[in-house]
């Protein structure tokens, strides 16, 4: 399993990469769970991260959007930042969004809310679509954890689910180091960290040793599994 961590600026994307995470995620914690950064800011992260040794991927989130004219717009402006992957959230029942995502000419990663229950019919759709993973997380964070909202059993269907439509897989939402044992047995190709990963709430500054410390518990975790 690969480490995803967002970031809101420079100094926390090269924080992040310094501790050798697998994914970069470009979101403004503050404006929700998908909160955009400025088109400015995802550049100057793409261009220090560029310059930083290694290569990682790098996605960003489009933020709320009030129909699918505006989504495909923001899509287009944010593919144009120079990230990876753009992500944006899927509502139960927005099969014709999917359908328009996935030939947007954009690598998109649809990120289902976990809030609104798991539309089984939604997912198959995305499973079939062009997509290159695709995500499940939560939107309320006050509600707790992604195992606070969703069963194991619904976790593991979905993974199973977006596996065999031949995406990459990926679990966020509130996770914490705790977290680290049910994850691994899961089995994500990548799980999404924020919370964990900072010097308080989700929205202070994010701590480049605790980002160190999860990534070193995952590796810990990982080994003891496999043996």
């Amino acid at each position: 399993m690969r480490l995803l961590v967002s970031v809101r600026d420079v100094d926390e994307a090269l924080a992040a990469a310094a501790a050798g995470v697998d994914f970069i995620d470009l979101k403004e914690p503050s404006d929700g769970a998908l909160g955009a950064l400025p088109p400015a800011t995802i550049e100057a992260i793409v261009a220090a991260l560029k310059r930083a040794p290694g290569r990682r991927p790098i996605s960003a989130t489009i933020g709320d959007c009030s129909g699918m004219p505006e989504v495909l717009e923001r899509v287009a402006e944010t593919a144009a930042c120079g990230v990876d992957y753009v992500k944006v959230g899927i509502a139960p029942g927005q099969h014709a969004l999917l359908d328009a995502l996935a030939v947007c000419g954009h690598a998109v990663v649809p990120v289902f809310v976990a809030d609104h229950g798991i539309d089984g019919a939604l997912l198959a759709r995305a499973g079939a679509l062009a997509f290159p993973a695709l995500m499940l997380d939560t939107e309320d964070k006050a509600r707790g954890s992604l195992f606070d909202i969703v069963s194991d059993v619904q976790l593991r269907r979905f993974v199973t689910q977006v596996r065999r439509g031949g995406k990459l897989c990926g679990l966020a939402g509130a996770l914490r180091f705790e977290h680290l044992p049910r994850l691994l047995a899961l089995a994500p190709d990548f799980a999404g960290f924020r919370s964990a990963v900072c010097s308080g709430a989700r929205t202070a500054a994010l701590d480049p040793q605790r980002v160190q410390a999860l990534r070193e518990q995952l590796q810990c975790e990982d080994t003891a599994q496999a043996a």
